[in-house]
C-alpha cells in the first residue's frame, strides 16, 4: 500500500474517467425508466408499450451493470465496484479505496482503508 500512496492521482485519469462515464451510463439507465414507462402507458396500445420499453428497459440495465462491474481500478486492478459476487456502486473502490474523483480532489492526508479488502 505504501508504493500506492506515491503515484499522483492524476495519472488516474483516463481510467477514472472510463469509471465515472459507466457510472452516468448506469444511473441514466436507471432514471430512465420512469420517463419511459409513463410515456407508453399514455400510448393508445399501452400494453404493447409497456412490454416492448419494460423488455428494452431490462436489456439496456443488464449491459449497464455489465459494463460497470467489468471496469478495473487504476491503481489496484481489481474491479471496482465489484467484490467477490456484490456489485456496489460506492464511489470508492472497494479494494484500495481510491475515490472515484482522485484525479480531480487534493489529494489525501491519510486515505481510508477498504472496508472488503482482502486481509
Amino acid at each position: 500500500m505504501e508504493e500506492n500512496n506515491l503515484i499522483d492521482p492524476i495519472t488516474y485519469r483516463p481510467s477514472l474517467q472510463k469509471i465515472r462515464k459507466r457510472r452516468w451510463f448506469l444511473w441514466c439507465i436507471i432514471l430512465a425508466y420512469l420517463p419511459a414507462m409513463m410515456v407508453a402507458l399514455d400510448s393508445s396500445d399501452y400494453k404493447t408499450w409497456v412490454t416492448i420499453v419494460f423488455v428494452t428497459w431490462i436489456v439496456f440495465l443488464i449491459i449497464a451493470v455489465v459494463f460497470a462491474c467489468i471496469i478495473r481500478c487504476p491503481r489496484c486492478g481489481e474491479c471496482f465496484h465489484t467484490h467477490g459476487p456484490t456489485f456496489l456502486p460506492f464511489r470508492r473502490c472497494l479494494h484500495c479505496a481510491l475515490h472515484v474523483n482522485a484525479d480531480k480532489r487534493a489529494a489525501e492526508a491519510e486515505p481510508p482503508k477498504a472496508k472488503y479488502a482482502k486481509k
